[in-house]
């Protein structure tokens, strides 16, 4: 049976957080932005005022401005029966190296391999940085991978695991080595290729801040000609290509490309490339060697901006749109995506898409954190009350009309002991805060409470919000049995 809503979204804050009014839906175009230095270092005492975003040429206000660092999530002190998607590893960021086996030439994966290996075995500290391969069959293997959930809090390593870049990745390749490929046709491999980022960001959705892919590859073409295509017809990639970034970049993942260029090699996917680095935000390939792109990701994880604002709805007309970011201060370079696709959408689309990928997974998403508590209620068995709050640093609030506004996406899903799931239907969360009441949430949290009906045969239940503003996205789940046995007196 589907869940049975006896009371709507309720926030602790008064009449000023949302009705029943259905309001357009608004669009915010949401910037990760990068300040260095002509010496390459960060720029970390920027305001909203020393920025300007041109959009098509045409300069746009900016109604969020957010700071970020990469210091420590703090994990929430949690109350008896109380449960938080931010637990266990503790990881604030993180650098993912993508070892390509699967578009990788012969000639040039020997090559990456022994770079790779002499790069890692270099630097001084490896915190938050984890290495995976792409294999011939299209799947994503870690060498040294993301800690589960349930994995001790992460800590500074007295001895980095890169010192042993090797072995690890040794024994990797003698565990892979074995797989049979999918097939080399281009055909093949474009879509494989594209099914594994989409993976790779559906696991690092678990990390809270910034993430950066470093992807060492010799790429796939954006467009296959007749001659090249398994059906003799022009392929182009370019919409897969666009739900793929537009989907990492909503995430806080960035693609820092590396392809090496030696004579022969795939010249054409070199644009491709370049379209990653330039729609979720990461640096271009540019020539660079592998070990100055992983620390060059490592040293933009740092710090780094936060900017939204809201294009005229004639903006959304379908065609592709160039982004110019720039800073009004001397001496300061800007990295940020350099375009999006203005593809006009239904209202809730984006929402839905995140909270289905969401839907599906084995672990929570911590980009929005939450703290929550499910309770039964005394005089009804199968009612239950599941109340809590969201960390509101994690929602973007952009200032409008003298109130601090955002919109909410929220529903619940169970997770029956059968393999099946039951969701409720999407609702909306509307915010429309005073100066005050922002201050409020910010110190204590954006509350909500929902009932629901839990049937005897759900074991685990799951909240999950999506924020319409900064594309972030998180979930938390609670076990049925134990959220029962904690809440005994």
């Amino acid at each position: 049976m589907r869940f049975r809503i006896v009371l709507g979204l309720a926030l602790a804050l008064g009449s000023s957080l949302g009705d029943d009014q259905q309001q357009p839906e608004r669009r915010l175009v949401n910037l990760n932005v990068i300040a260095v230095d002509n010496h390459g270092e960060p720029v970390t005492d920027l305001t909203a005022d020393d920025f300007q975003v041109a959009d098509a040429g045409k300069p746009q206000k900016i109604a969020f401005f957010h700071h970020t660092d990469g210091k420590l999530w703090q994990v929430p002190a949690l109350k008896p029966n109380e449960f938080s998607n931010r637990k266990g590893a503790n990881i604030p960021f993180a650098t993912v190296i993508l070892l390509d086996l699967l578009n990788e030439r012969f000639g040039t994966s020997g090559t990456a391999w022994n770079e790779l290996v002499h790069s890692l075995e270099r630097l001084e500290t490896a915190d938050y940085l984890y290495l995976y391969l792409l294999t011939v069959t299209g799947q994503v293997y870690p060498v040294h991978g993301l800690p589960g959930a349930e994995a001790e809090a992460a800590r500074p390593e007295e001895q980095p695991w890169t010192r042993q870049a090797k072995p690890l990745l040794d024994e990797a390749m003698r565990k892979v080595a074995g797989l049979k490929s999918a097939g080399i046709d281009v055909a093949v491999r474009v879509p494989l290729t594209y099914r594994a980022l989409n993976s790779l960001a559906g696991e690092l959705s678990s990390v809270p801040g910034r993430k950066n892919i470093v992807w060492i590859t010799d790429g796939v073409p954006l467009v296959l000609g007749p001659a090249r295509s398994d059906t003799g017809q022009l392929v182009d990639f370019t919409p897969q290509l666009r739900q793929l970034t537009e989907g990492l970049e909503r995430s806080g993942i960035a693609v820092y490309p590396v392809q090496q260029v030696f004579a022969g090699s795939r010249l054409e996917s070199a644009d491709t490339l370049d379209e990653f680095a330039g729609l979720t935000g990461g640096r271009p390939d540019a020539g660079k060697d592998i070990g100055a792109a992983i620390e060059q990701s490592m040293k933009d994880l740092r710090t780094g901006y936060q900017i939204a604002y809201y294009p005229p709805v004639r903006n959304w007309d379908g065609k592709f749109h160039k982004l110019r970011v720039t800073s009004t201060r001397k001496g300061v370079r800007i990295q940020a995506k350099t375009g999006y696709y203005a593809w006009p959408e239904p209202p809730g689309a984006r929402a839905r898409a995140a909270i289905e990928a969401v839907w599906m997974t084995t672990f929570d998403a911590a980009e929005i954190g939450l703290r929550a508590s499910l309770s039964r209620d005394p005089n009804d068995g199968h009612l239950w009350q599941l109340a809590g709050a969201m960390n509101a640093d994690d929602v973007a609030l952009a200032q409008q009309n003298g109130l601090y506004t955002g919109q909410l996406e929220t529903a619940f899903v169970s997770y029956l002991t059968d393999g099946r799931t039951e969701s409720s239907d999407i609702s909306s969360m509307d915010l429309r805060l005073s100066a005050q009441e922002r201050d409020q949430v910010q110190r204590e949290g954006i509350r909500f409470a929902r009932n629901v009906t839990i049937g005897e045969n759900v074991k685990t239940v799951r909240f999950i919000v999506f924020d319409h503003g900064s594309g972030a996205i998180g979930s938390i789940s609670i076990p049925v049995k134990a959220a029962g046995e904690r809440a005994q007196p």
